[in-house]
């Protein structure tokens, strides 16, 4: 899984809960932007290693606010 660059300002949530639109999409529950994958293939790969190092089925979506690709909770 990718992770965050040293020495870069994190990105984070908007205070306003309206601001944005669909918050959950984008931002993690801790207040930081989720990570963004340029494509479908990345976040599947970064998904299946997830899955089969820590055993979470995560499922990648488009975003709605930044456009790039994210993961999630699987819905059932």
């Amino acid at each position: 899984m990718a992770k965050a660059r040293r020495g870069r300002k994190q990105e984070r949530r908007p205070r306003d809960p309206d601001a944005g639109g669909g918050i959950r999409e984008h931002w993690r529950s801790d207040g930081g932007a989720k990570t963004a994958y340029g494509s479908s293939d990345e976040a599947n790969r970064s998904a299946l290693q997830a899955r089969l190092e820590h055993g979470v089925d995560l499922d990648p979506y488009v975003c709605g606010i930044c456009g790039s690709w994210h993961l999630g909770n699987r819905r059932d």
